[in-house]
């Protein structure tokens, strides 16, 4: 099992760490807060935290057991990545769009400048795109919801190097995430903000306790 846990204790600390920021941000003043999607803010960010865990805990537990030992395999046979693959995007999808209501529920608690918040949407946009483009035609959705971990033939595989890979390694998490800061910019909001900082960081700790030490298992230590 120190290989399925293995860097899972510092994600565990990042994950206290970075909640009790958020939840600190979000109890600062309850007077700014209201309701959106049906959920009050409180529920909101509580809930978008709760996939948070959910999905980068058992992101690593299902890909490590996975490529360490086959279980999911053993289970599932033939369906052991459609049916990750189905959740994955799902928990991930919902988790992120979340910061869109945080956001909504507790807006015009900071001031944005007309000129600031165009720069900030519109001046990443051509990169956030030609990530978007990148990873759909290059690297693939398939291998970015951890077909690699089902499929020992990507062994074999390079590391993506085409489009924006040639330049930015992880433009998924480097580039397409700042999407995450536009509602809070959008809506004004200094707890749409910190969601989508908090959020953002603990992606990069997925990174960093799971996805990077399995990438130097499957493609060798250059990974």
């Amino acid at each position: 099992m120190s290989k399925v846990l293995e860097r899972q204790g510092y994600q565990l600390l990042a994950y206290v760490l970075l909640g009790g920021v958020l939840a600190l941000a979000t109890l600062q003043a309850p007077e700014t807060h209201g309701r959106a999607w049906g959920l009050s803010t409180l529920e909101l960010v509580a809930l978008s935290w709760a996939l948070a865990g959910l999905f980068q805990f058992g992101a690593a537990l299902v890909w490590r057991l996975e490529l360490h030992h086959r279980s999911i395999s053993a289970h599932f046979g033939r369906w052991r990545f459609l049916v990750f693959r189905i959740v994955f995007p799902l928990i991930v999808g919902t988790r992120m769009l979340l910061v869109i209501p945080i956001a909504q529920s507790a807006p015009g608690t900071i001031t944005v400048h007309p000129v600031v918040f165009w720069v900030l949407v519109l001046g990443p946009m051509p990169f956030i795109l030609w990530a978007l483009h990148s990873v759909a035609f290059y690297f693939g959705f398939t291998r970015a919801t951890g077909a690699d971990h089902f499929d020992p033939s990507y062994r074999e595989k390079p590391l993506e190097t085409r489009g924006i890979f040639k330049y930015v390694r992880h433009p998924m998490y480097a580039v397409i995430l700042l999407l995450l800061y536009h509602p809070g910019l959008y809506y004004e909001s200094l707890l749409g903000l910190v969601a989508a900082a908090c959020h953002h960081a603990f992606v990069w700790c997925h990174y960093h306790c799971t996805e990077k030490p399995d990438m130097r298992e499957i493609y060798g230590a250059g990974a």
